[in-house]
């Protein structure tokens, strides 16, 4: 009967449901993190000072063998970049359209961006304010990212060569990644914060 929406129109709103869904949770675990981040920026300016916070930002741990910054600055390559192919989601066209890739292991070290803390902070809030839109975007119900939504990201993963192996992935497990890995990295902080620059 015409009447009635076929199987297809059932499985693409559950779909659709459980994309929400998981999308929803991604996004509220980076926000998470992120805000941990910045309270942790502001933490050290409030203890510290202006001046001797971004010193302790800088200084390397001889535990962990780096520094807040350069932990930072690294789990933020892989969250930004990440949230950004996400955010172009909504810029397409088709629910089943391939994105860009993802290249994790092209990114730059050192630099600004783990050196200057009032850099790091302004990327922490930058970031977080991309996971905020797509949260509207969603609440909205105007979003275009379905677990259909692919992409492909790309690694190195041996030390003795240099090409890049891709995989198959999808903007929700990108993004549930880089939650998971910014843990990790947070797990050193805290050990950097305990052990180099005096927070407990």
């Amino acid at each position: 009967n015409s009447s009635y929406p076929s199987a297809s129109i059932y499985g693409l709103q559950i779909c659709f449901y459980l994309s929400t869904i998981t999308m929803r949770a991604v996004i509220k675990s980076n926000l998470a993190i992120l805000s941990q981040k910045i309270a942790l920026l502001d933490l050290l300016v409030s203890k510290h000072g202006a001046t001797k916070a971004s010193d302790a930002f800088q200084k390397t741990c001889p535990i962990v063998g780096a520094s807040i910054g350069q932990h930072y600055r690294h789990s933020m390559d892989h969250v930004e970049l990440a949230a950004l192919v996400a955010s172009s989601a909504q810029d397409a066209s088709m629910h089943r359209q391939q994105l860009g890739d993802l290249h994790y292991d092209l990114r730059v070290r050192g630099g600004t961006l783990e050196k200057d803390l009032v850099e790091s902070r302004k990327r922490l809030s930058d970031v977080s304010d991309v996971f905020k839109s797509l949260n509207a975007t969603i609440d909205g119900g105007n979003t275009k990212i379905t677990t259909a939504t692919s992409v492909t990201v790309y690694f190195n993963l041996a030390a003795d060569d240099a090409a890049e192996i891709g995989l198959p992935s999808t903007v929700e497990r990108e993004l549930g990644f880089c939650a998971h890995h910014a843990i990790h990295h947070l797990a050193m902080v805290r050990i950097i914060c305990l052990q180099t620059v005096g927070l407990n």
